[in-house]
């Protein structure tokens, strides 16, 4: 309301008053302002003394109240509609904040991700490159031994041949030495049959007497030959058993190259077998695990549907609560309003009715009474167009009212609806980051199962695979070292100097 203190008499000239600024009554703020201030079109209207009843300090004051109404509404649609928090600007930074964190979840799994393939794959072409030196030495091993061999079987053929040859000698020098002993016998009994005979035909006479002497030269003369027999026998002999002892030293080398040989195939049986069941345990190893991992996967789809409906049954229950809150204060609100509204239309009823009859009584006691002094009668007209002022302020104060009630319950309304709009992003925002990962997760497992699947197929198709994924340059280098040791080409292949 505006409070205009005038004193009786002193009213100043329309032509004094300050022209009120000029407004554009099709503005959007300046319309704004005034259902703010609960102004209509007809209170900024310039009015004419002849509505007035012709009655100058009455249209004076009302001229007055409508020039302050327009500077005031000129005021406030300048100044513009107050600020509120800046919520869509915390909505913004909120989902941005959600998305860079999301970004950096992302990120950090990709690179994970990558981190794990490039260990796979430098451990695999490491396990490649050792299994490759260890292929290169059993091949050196397997030449070396096919040297040793052949040379084993060179040097037993030349002894096989030296012993052939001692045989044939051995042979020879014992048919020689069996014919020289024959003849040597044959000449020894001719020339002991001619002695006999030149002793038998010396010695006829004497026989008797030397019987004893004769029987005994002849005893050691056989004992001698006997001996010499013996001796050369035991010569014979033990040329037999050496030639036996070298034919089995032989045999016993023949059977531990043949025992060495067979133990070397059975330690290969061994290593392969060793290596079958390596693998199969590998393989259960990674079955159980990826077993595992599918059946935390299901708990945690479990617990995030468990999640998700907890929270949307506390959502419904706030939700509801919050409408039979909201409805109850509302129709508190609708009733105390409803009741202020007919007290004040009361009042101001009774106050008609009060200002009639007093007008009423005012206008026959002027009839039967004499004629009061005129600064009364100015006096009694100054309340009157005081009172009608007020009540215009009243009724103005009361459409200013009901709009800033309207415009509240549309502002809880569309904070209701921002709340809403908030919950609904981050429930989006918690899908979008499930989704993400699990797209993530999926794609690191299917990354880690195409390399788990093509560990054992080459080394070209893995570098194949390998050029579709983006490669730190530490990982790069020892990768390109290993594919050096294996004599293979760098990832990327060679440049055209290099191919040069």
């Amino acid at each position: 309301s505006c409070h205009l203190h005038l004193f009786h008499g002193e009213f100043a000239t329309m032509e004094a008053l300050p022209a009120p600024p000029s407004i554009n009554m099709q503005s959007p703020r300046v319309r704004a302002a005034m259902r703010v201030m609960g102004i209509i079109p007809s209170d900024l209207e310039k009015k004419e003394i002849q509505e007035y009843d012709g009655n100058k300090n009455k249209h004076l004051l009302f001229e007055k109240k409508r020039r302050t109404l327009i500077e005031q509404v000129a005021t406030l649609a300048s100044r513009g509609p107050q600020e509120r928090g800046g919520s869509g600007d915390m909505n913004a930074n909120f989902l941005e904040e959600i998305l860079r964190k999301e970004r950096e979840t992302m990120e950090t799994m990709a690179r994970m991700a990558k981190k794990d393939i490039q260990k796979t794959v430098i451990k695999e072409l490491e396990s490649r490159l050792e299994f490759e030196k260890g292929k290169k030495k059993q091949e050196e091993n397997k030449k070396r031994m096919l040297q040793l061999k052949k040379e084993r079987d060179d040097w037993l053929k030349e002894q096989q041949k030296k012993a052939d040859k001692k045989r044939e000698q051995t042979r020879e020098v014992r048919e020689r030495n069996d014919r020289q002993l024959q003849m040597h016998c044959e000449e020894i009994r001719q020339q002991l049959k001619e002695a006999d005979d030149r002793v038998a035909k010396c010695l006829a006479d004497i026989r008797q007497a030397h019987d004893d002497s004769i029987e005994s030269k002849q005893v050691r003369g056989i004992e001698a030959r006997k001996q010499k027999a013996a001796f050369e026998q035991m010569l014979v002999h033990k040329r037999e058993d050496m030639h036996d002892a070298i034919e089995e030293k032989h045999v016993r080398k023949q059977e531990l190259l043949t025992e060495l040989l067979s133990q070397r195939v059975s330690n290969k049986e061994k290593l392969l077998q060793k290596e079958l069941e390596c693998r199969q345990r590998v393989a259960e190893y990674l079955a159980n695990q990826q077993a595992s991992i599918e059946d935390k996967y299901d708990e945690a789809r479990v617990k995030h549907k468990k999640a998700q409906a907890s929270r949307e049954e506390k959502g419904l229950a706030k939700t509801l609560k919050f409408k039979t809150d909201n409805e109850k204060k509302r129709k508190a609100f609708v009733i105390r309003y409803e009741n202020l509204i007919r007290d004040r239309e009361r009042e101001h009823e009774e106050f008609r009715r009060n200002w009639e009859s007093r007008s009423l009584q005012r206008s026959a006691s002027e009839t039967l009474r004499p004629r009061e002094r005129p600064e009364l009668l100015r006096a009694r007209e100054d309340a009157e167009h005081f009172a009608a002022l007020a009540a215009e302020n009243r009724e103005r104060l009361r459409r200013a009212h009901a709009h800033s009630v309207d415009q509240q319950i549309e502002h809880l309304l569309a904070v209701r609806q921002r709340a809403q709009a908030l919950e609904d992003q981050k429930a989006e925002a918690d899908r979008t980051r499930m989704v993400v990962m699990r797209n993530t997760a999926v794609t690191k497992h299917e990354l880690k199962h195409k390399v788990d699947r093509f560990k054992d197929v080459g080394i070209e198709k893995m570098l194949d695979l390998l050029e579709d994924v983006e490669i730190e340059p530490a990982a790069k280098t020892r990768i390109n070292e290993i594919l050096g040791d294996l004599g293979l080409p760098p990832l990327g292949g060679y440049s055209q100097e290099e191919e040069k």
